[in-house]
């Protein structure tokens, strides 16, 4: 299984999501992602995609949500937290939030 890409593709990332692909190989992460598969958590890279852009970070007030198969991105405040699960965290000026929410199945 890949966990690391090409020079290439990784130069035509944001810097800030570059930064995320090269700590996946450090020590640290690595031990980090060894804790969290005790819980079975991983890690993820919040992002979306932007048309003619490719991949960009996740802005601060976007979630990206899954609804009947399809993901989406929404403002954080359009997140219906009586039908969504949060599957993907993040810390944001000191907090522990959402980035992802898939809908719940009825």
């Amino acid at each position: 299984m890949k966990t690391k890409i090409d020079e290439k593709t990784l130069s035509n990332l944001p810097e800030s999501l570059q930064i995320a692909q090269k700590a996946i190989e450090t020590g640290e992460v690595q031990e980090i992602i060894k804790q969290l598969a005790k819980y079975n958590l991983g890690v993820c890279m919040p992002h979306m995609h932007i048309e003619n852009k490719g991949f960009v970070e996740l802005p601060k007030d976007m979630i990206q949500v899954e609804r009947q198969l399809v993901t989406s991105f929404v403002h954080s405040s359009e997140v219906d937290e009586k039908t969504m699960i949060p599957v993907v965290w993040r810390y944001i000026d000191g907090v522990v939030v959402s980035a992802s929410s898939c809908r719940m199945c009825e």
